[in-house]
């Protein structure tokens, strides 16, 4: 999303109140691939910089109050939800990296192959080196992979010092009564901001916040 002002020109004071409006008032993200690229890429949606203010620092205010009242319900509200998406992505990944130890096994012994038969003159020198490179690659990507793999499952099981770290946060600002740059950058990853729907007539708007460590939680933010 890229942020954008009002004209020149247009009012400074709110048209209901006459209160002269902050800056805040006056902006509005608007999405820069649209902007860029044009509806065939993505559409116009846009949210109000204030109401997209105020529903970010609702959601922390809720989202502390809870953590305050009852840290441990919090916390298995939180851990549930996460071990549900964790188990599945962690099945995953453990058939992906079965899946890539096989077949580097498999190259291995590939490999051996193809020494025999140029040491008994089946393979041409030039056509060995060229084999043995090609596998050669595969085996560093797989490497890659599984190295990523590795993390990524070693990830999954840091979950609950996670879900701490975040309670941890998240609590310090049950009182707070607006945002600032600090409290984004300890609290939220991004924000995703989706077009403007109409369901039975009325407007609605979806708005994912991802938290730092624990990721969106659909419970308490739709």
């Amino acid at each position: 999303m890229q942020v954008r002002y009002e004209k020149v020109g247009r009012t400074g004071k709110n048209r209901f109140t006459g209160e002269e409006r902050e800056p805040i008032d006056k902006a509005y993200y608007i999405c820069q691939t649209y902007n860029r690229l044009g509806k065939d890429a993505c559409t116009s949606h846009k949210v109000e910089a204030r109401d997209l203010y105020n529903l970010v620092l609702k959601d922390i205010q809720e989202l502390a109050a809870m953590a305050l009242k009852d840290v441990e319900s919090f916390y298995q509200r939180i851990s549930s939800r996460m071990e549900r998406r964790y188990l599945a992505d962690a099945s995953e990944m453990e058939k992906e990296r079965e899946r890539l130890e096989a077949r580097n096994r498999e190259i291995d012994d590939m490999f051996l192959n193809l020494y025999t038969d140029k040491a008994k003159g089946i393979l041409s020198e030039q056509r060995f080196v060229k084999l043995t490179a090609a596998m050669e690659r595969e085996q560093e990507e797989n490497q890659k992979q599984l190295k990523e793999l590795t993390l990524s499952l070693r990830r999954s099981n840091e979950q609950e010092s996670d879900v701490r770290t975040f309670i941890r946060e998240i609590r310090q600002y049950a009182t707070i009564q607006e945002l600032d740059e600090g409290i984004l950058n300890r609290l939220i990853s991004r924000i995703l901001v989706g077009e403007v729907k109409k369901v039975g007539g009325e407007k609605f708007q979806e708005i994912k916040i991802i938290y730092n460590f624990v990721g969106e939680i659909p419970a308490v933010t739709e």
